[in-house]
């Protein structure tokens, strides 16, 4: 059921669209967004020229670096580096555990306790488990 209602006394206005006030709004938006967008990379910028204040790239840094004693409480010495001839502390424990690894021996003679090579004890285990 529908009714027509006419009222003289209200006047209905015609629905237009502002296109002039959308597309300010929407030029304000990208014009304020360009400005964030430069502002953001300025401040990138700045940090970054704090952070390396010889302006060097990451890559080129590392090319050229020598070999220091710590790093952030890391002690550098341990690993190797080739290109200066050195084998680190690290490098070299890691050297003499291979070769404890790979040699025979008496562990605990009163007890009668060998060491074998590794490789030998995998191979016995292998075997065992057939």
């Amino acid at each position: 059921m529908t009714s027509n209602y006419r009222r003289p006394d209200v006047h209905q206005e015609e629905d237009v669209v502002q296109w002039k006030t959308i597309l300010a709004v929407a030029f304000a938006v990208v014009v304020i967004f360009i400005v964030l967008g430069l502002w953001a990379w300025m401040l990138m910028r700045g940090r970054e020229a704090e952070l390396r204040p010889a302006g060097k790239g990451a890559e080129r840094a590392s090319e050229i670096s020598l070999p220091r004693g710590e790093v952030a409480g890391v002690d550098q010495r341990i690993f190797r580096r080739e290109e200066m001839g050195e084998e680190g502390v690290g490098t070299a424990l890691n050297r003499r555990k291979r070769e404890e690894l790979g040699r025979f021996g008496w562990v605990d003679q009163s007890r009668g306790l060998a060491q074998i090579p590794i490789e030998d004890a995998m191979n016995l285990v292998v075997e065992e488990s057939r």
